[in-house]
């Protein structure tokens, strides 16, 4: 099985929830590329709520069938061997929402995508913790165990810390302007018990309190970035 029909089968799981704290910070009517659109569901949403004209590119063909249907626009290519269908500073916003960590070289990829910001542009990126404590813990009993979704997703290529990310940003020639860690659910990486224990102890207040100030790297599932070009 080629990397195409790996996607093609993945496109109703990654599609299941809209990633609230990206569309959140997508400027009301800007011109956008969502990077890994899937069936465009994220796009529809902010066309419809956000008057955004929303591009979207992906490597999965069934999944582009149909996010045309509700984009702007929708192109399937892959990153990493096929030209880019804009002109240079196309785009106000540029997302990459869970993308990153499936590629062969993702430095690569956000220096080709900078060229398609405008110049007060900005990209918004989303990026699993595989330092998260579920995993820390996981791998203190020496497991290391892939998934078909979740932190360790089995077509994820790349794991990520914040301190690799910043790292990673910085050799792209980014800057971050904002930062924040967030807990989505989790995938099959941990049972069914310790979900319960997640759910007990990190769905209250004092939780997200540690998690934005203190214990972000420990707490975060994921990393959620605003970035713009030095």
């Amino acid at each position: 099985m080629n990397k195409q029909e790996r996607y093609n089968q993945k496109t109703d799981v990654y599609t299941k929830e809209l990633n609230k704290p990206i569309i959140e910070q997508v400027t009301k009517g800007a011109k956008v590329l969502d990077v890994g659109c899937g069936n465009g569901r994220m796009g529809e949403y902010l066309i419809k709520n956000n008057q955004n004209k929303v591009t979207g590119i992906d490597i999965s063909q069934p999944a582009i069938d149909q996010a045309k249907k509700v984009l702007s626009e929708a192109y399937c290519l892959d990153l990493e061997k096929d030209a880019m269908p804009f002109s240079e500073k196309s785009f106000e916003i540029i997302i990459c929402g869970d993308i990153l960590e499936h590629l062969f070289d993702p430095l690569s990829i956000l220096k080709i995508l900078s060229k398609y910001l405008k110049d007060d542009g900005f990209f918004l990126l989303s990026i699993p913790n595989v330092a998260n404590i579920f995993i820390r813990l996981s791998l203190l009993k020496g497991n290391f165990n892939y998934q078909e979704s979740g932190i360790l997703d089995e077509t994820h290529l790349r794991f990520f810390t914040l301190e690799t990310i910043k790292k990673m940003l910085e050799q792209a020639g980014l800057k971050i302007v904002t930062l924040q860690g967030t807990r989505t659910g989790y995938g099959e990486e941990i049972g069914s018990f310790q979900k319960a224990v997640h759910r007990a102890l990190f769905y209250n207040p004092l939780e997200a309190f540690l998690r934005k100030h203190w214990l972000i790297k420990l707490l975060s599932t994921q990393f959620i970035i605003k970035a713009k070009v030095k």
